[in-house]
């Protein structure tokens, strides 16, 4: 089928209807094309089966100067035929190049006419045009959509795997996307499950040290910390530090696990050792705002989250700015708190009833209680508490927090 359409796409891209004979031709493993050989460029390499490693235009995260993107659209646009081998190279490149720039509407509409184009030439389940789906899906992922990414994914990722083998760098990102998506949804268990069988697999072939299988504990700890299951996070965070090859891995793990105790209870025990850790590795700032935080000492924190802005990109830095408005809020900087938290929330990154935008809400209704419309920030915290309640459940330790916060309104 020529217009790429995948199964699950949620209309994605709406150029067809899908068949069950459409739908069986994607799922179809490729016969003539996998013998094709390769259109070598910029964007498009190896395309073969087995073990060798397929490398695909699934994009990195270095930005990339304006002006190349300006001279590639340039360019793209004097072609007589955007459909020739030349151009799709370009064409990919292009795509990666702003998704490294987080041009996220604009890369989903690029990915969502390149599709098609690829999957004409190249077939339905070769690496560029399986890579073009995933990239299209993480624009949705970024803009806030995940429940139109996760479907996406899903296949995509089984495609990966059944056509080019587990152990491709591509499946893997592909599941790490995957993963994200269903953390933007707050679907944390769905999300700890598809990281769990990365971590098995990545510690089972590469090794229990290998770079992949140590970020993929991380990000496990992340939706762990999501559940507030902080035990477990803590003990994968110890076994994990004990296979770091170098000091600053090892100190980065160690950073995260006095985190990760902080949560459980006492943070402010956890300052001098993550502040020792801070000045050894400065990038650390963020655990020690963190920590400062949990311990009541806002104003140091908002400092060095301001700091930890200046490196961070993506959704992570929207995550510090959610963390420096919070900090505004609880050390009397109200003006930069409600600055912070509503660029956050413009962005659009997490659907409506994400916890992330929940408290996102929080920190401004308490910025109103703080200047005087308390009964305006009541109503708007007792919308949060429920909202938090029905995403994490009545225990969790965010609701508590928040029902605090509500009481003091």
């Amino acid at each position: 089928m020529g217009d790429g359409t995948l199964p699950g796409s949620c209309g994605a891209v709406k150029r067809a209807n899908w068949t069950t004979g459409a739908k069986r031709r994607f799922l179809a493993k490729p016969a003539s094309r996998a013998s094709d050989g390769v259109h070598s460029g910029p964007a498009l390499g190896p395309n073969r089966a087995g073990e060798q490693t397929v490398q695909v235009g699934l994009f990195r995260t270095k930005p990339e100067p304006a002006d190349e993107v300006v001279a590639l659209q340039a360019a793209l646009a004097k072609a007589r035929n955007p459909r020739s081998v030349p151009n799709l190279r370009r064409r990919l490149l292009l795509g990666q190049l702003l998704l490294k720039n987080e041009d996220w509407a604009t890369g989903e509409r690029h990915y969502t006419d390149l599709v098609p184009a690829l999957t004409d030439e190249f077939g339905p389940r070769e690496p560029n045009t399986l890579a073009a789906w995933a990239n299209l899906a993480y624009c949705q992922t970024s803009q806030g959509r995940p429940a139109e990414a996760i479907p996406l994914l899903e296949r995509t990722a089984e495609a990966f795997e059944e056509t080019w083998g587990a152990r491709q760098p591509a499946t893997f990102k592909t599941q790490l996307f995957l993963a994200e998506a269903y953390g933007v949804a707050a679907q944390y268990e769905d999300a700890l499950a598809v990281l769990d069988a990365h971590v098995d697999y990545c510690a089972a072939e590469l090794g229990p040290a290998h770079a992949l299988t140590r970020a993929g504990r991380r990000r496990k700890v992340v939706m762990l910390r999501a559940l507030a299951r902080y035990e477990t996070a803590e003990q994968l965070l110890s076994d994990g530090e004990a296979l770091c090859e170098t000091d600053e891995q090892r100190d980065a793990f160690r950073g995260l696990l006095l985190v990760v105790r902080a949560e459980i209870g006492d943070p402010e025990a956890a300052i001098a050792p993550v502040r020792e850790l801070f000045e050894k590795w400065p990038k650390l700032g963020e655990s020690l705002a963190t920590v400062l935080l949990l311990a009541g000492q806002a104003r140091e924190a908002a400092d060095l989250l301001r700091q930890a802005l200046g490196e961070a990109r993506g959704r992570g830095a929207l995550i510090v700015r959610g963390a420096l408005a919070r900090a505004c809020v609880e050390s009397g900087n109200l003006d930069e708190a409600e600055q912070a938290a509503r660029a956050v929330l413009a962005a659009g990154a997490w659907p409506a009833g994400h916890p992330v935008v929940l408290s996102l809400r929080a920190t401004l209704a308490r910025a109103a209680a703080q200047r005087g419309d308390r009964a305006g920030a009541a109503a708007e915290l007792e919308s949060v508490v429920a909202g938090l309640k029905a995403v994490l459940g009545a225990a969790h330790p965010r609701v508590a927090e928040a029902t605090g916060w509500l009481a003091e309104c």
